[in-house]
């Protein structure tokens, strides 16, 4: 049996300023050779590591990428924040200076065309092979906020959520941020819609029955709804749908690096919705489901009888 006592960090600190000046230099050498050896086993890690793309891996991934388009890149004409750039160069820089490796390099320009984040021309070499010639990257400042964003949820301490995609939690982010393009924003940068709205254009445009607890799982997430009711039985929906769309592109991103990992290659193949003979959707996450399942198999959600 452990027990344990949780102390303020105040009292601590002011315990440690009483200490002796031997004292606190012992306690620093300590605590600088802790942080030493985790920052060594967490590079012993990653280098051993089996995955094509390693989360510890995911923001200096991005990181590398745009610095290095940004420094070698050509600035594409009338298409501000794009940049072409060689893949030859490309992975020359990427594998010198950062030690990158080319065919992961080479999977990332897969997933980012995927995304639609990135254009690849494909040329025939000398011996009639095809292979990759140039890469015009959109919206660089895209990549270098999407590493500033996992670097700071990786490293946070605890567990973050936000790094850790739930396929339910995307597609009601998607539905809410194309429901609200093109709405008016107030002075506090906030976007409204009805919420019947919401209810009916959710299952016309996307086949997804949003719920209440779907704005749960948002906000479990770090995107907020607010709720307001009014005198005549009107409900509206309040968001910021600028972090909606950010969030959505984020997610979006990592839901394919999580398929990466888990195929071990980038399937270029897009996703076929299965087909239902009874062409019934779950109520809990819009899933094709038959009439034998008691359990919807894509979240999990209990069916009715």
């Amino acid at each position: 049996i452990s027990k344990y006592l949780e102390v303020p960090i105040e009292v601590m600190k002011a315990q440690y300023e009483k200490c002796p000046p031997g004292v606190k230099l012992l306690v620093k050498s300590m605590v600088d050779d802790v942080r030493l050896a985790r920052k060594q086993l967490k590079a012993s890690k990653m280098e051993t590591e089996k995955s094509p793309c390693p989360q510890g891996l995911v923001h200096r991934l991005f990181t590398e990428l745009h610095l290095v388009t940004r420094h070698i890149g050509q600035a594409v004409p009338n298409q501000p924040g794009d940049f072409k750039v060689s893949w030859s160069s490309l992975k020359l820089y990427t594998t010198r200076f950062f030690g990158q490796s080319p065919q992961r390099m080479r999977s990332l320009m897969d997933l980012l065309s995927k995304l639609k984040m990135a254009e690849l021309t494909i040329a025939k070499n000398d011996e009639g092979e095809e292979e990759l010639r140039d890469v015009v990257i959109f919206n660089v400042q895209a990549f270098e906020d999407f590493a500033e964003f996992f670097q700071y949820h990786l490293f946070k301490g605890a567990k973050a959520e936000a790094i850790f995609v739930d396929p339910l939690a995307l597609k009601v982010a998607t539905a809410m941020a194309g429901l609200t393009e093109g709405l008016p924003v107030d002075h506090k940068g906030a976007t409204h819609i009805e919420w019947s709205t919401v209810l009916s254009e959710s299952k016309s445009r996307y086949k997804l029955d949003i719920k209440n607890t779907h704005l749960d799982v948002l906000e479990r997430k770090g995107l907020f709804v607010t709720r307001k009711s009014y005198d005549d039985g009107r409900l509206e929906l309040i968001l910021d749908r600028t972090e909606f769309v950010k969030m959505v592109c984020y997610w979006g991103i990592l839901f394919e690096i999580d398929q990466w990992n888990e195929k071990g290659f980038v399937d270029l193949t897009p996703p076929v919705e299965e087909a239902s003979s009874d062409g019934v959707a779950c109520g809990q996450c819009a899933g094709i489901i038959s009439s034998e399942h008691k359990f919807c198999p894509h979240c999990g959600f209990k069916l009715a009888a």
